[in-house]
């Protein structure tokens, strides 16, 4: 994308093939078993950025594999601190957490918070919205640090509500909607749904059912929405332009509150073929709202 503004990648998820520094763990209470093993190294990472002309990255910590332990994540950082901002994943329910941000933040360069349910409960929000969650939104808050969450399927409904009523509360902190907070379901999340009865058919352009599921945080311009391949995934399957899906979202809420993010690490594609749908994606923006949506907004949040 030379002269069209500089590519930053907040969602790259790195995997260690060493299993014995870096084992994988679980996330609250072993209510979840890490996925299928899978490597990605930092070094692997450092090598596609190099070759597509890719910046800096956010790495975020991939908690169906490594839980809350973000050690792997902390080093893979630190071997190339100038590219690369960390994301880290805590217990939002566990009233250590505050404490223990504090704490990296002390030791580490952390960039970014997510926020992830230990479970795939249907109506489950304490994850997010009680009161130790809360209280780590707080300190997230004082540190000015941007708290991404991820929704799924199963829990979008949910968790959409119980987010919305955290960003009219907490205005202090960037929010980032993983996968824009949208129904898309990962390839492995889509064949469970499907064995479970639960529809993930995406609504259709020109609205995509972005205003009937996200439309309430238009007004809270602290929210933003990453765009990732989970997206482009589900979009390219079923035969909608992903250009016009991301006019749709720029539209609707304006280009700068709009994020890039591969999924490298877990959505399958390689790294190429992510950025060449980047390309395309951002096609149906202006050069100014392309050079936001690609880098800029992510160097403001992230940098």
């Amino acid at each position: 994308m030379t002269g069209q503004g500089t590519i930053f990648d907040t969602h790259a998820h790195v995997l260690s093939a060493d299993l014995a520094a870096y084992p994988y763990s679980t996330l609250r209470g072993g209510a979840r078993p890490p996925v299928a093993s899978a490597v990605f190294p930092v070094e692997r990472l450092l090598e596609e950025m190099d070759r597509e002309g890719v910046a800096r990255a956010c790495l975020v910590q991939r908690a169906t594999l490594y839980g809350y332990d973000n050690s792997y994540l902390l080093a893979a950082a630190a071997s190339a601190p100038e590219r690369f901002a960390p994301v880290v994943v805590l217990d939002a329910q566990d009233p250590a957490s505050p404490g223990q941000l504090d704490r990296l933040l002390g030791e580490h360069p952390v960039a970014g918070l997510r926020l992830v349910a230990p479970t795939l409960s249907e109506h489950d929000v304490d994850w997010l919205a009680s009161p130790p969650a809360l209280a780590l939104w707080r300190a997230a808050e004082a540190h000015g640090l941007p708290v991404a969450v991820i929704l799924y399927r199963r829990n979008n409904q949910a968790g959409r509500t119980a987010l919305l009523q955290v960003a009219r509360q907490i205005r202090g902190v960037p929010i980032v909607l993983d996968h824009c907070a949208l129904p898309h379901p990962s390839t492995p999340e889509k064949t469970f749904a499907a064995s479970e009865g639960i529809d993930y058919a995406i609504e259709p352009p020109p609205g995509f059912g972005i205003d009937d599921a996200i439309g309430e945080f238009a007004d809270l311009p602290h929210v933003h929405f990453k765009v990732t391949d989970i997206n482009f995934d589900r979009l390219e399957e079923a035969g909608f332009d992903t250009a016009q899906f991301v006019r749709a979202l720029a539209d609707r809420f304006g280009a700068a509150r709009l994020v890039w993010g591969s999924d490298v690490g877990q959505s399958p594609a390689p790294y190429a073929e992510k950025i060449a749908r980047l390309r395309h994606a951002a096609s149906g923006l202006t050069a100014e709202e392309r050079a936001a949506f690609i880098g800029g907004n992510a160097a403001r949040l992230y940098g």
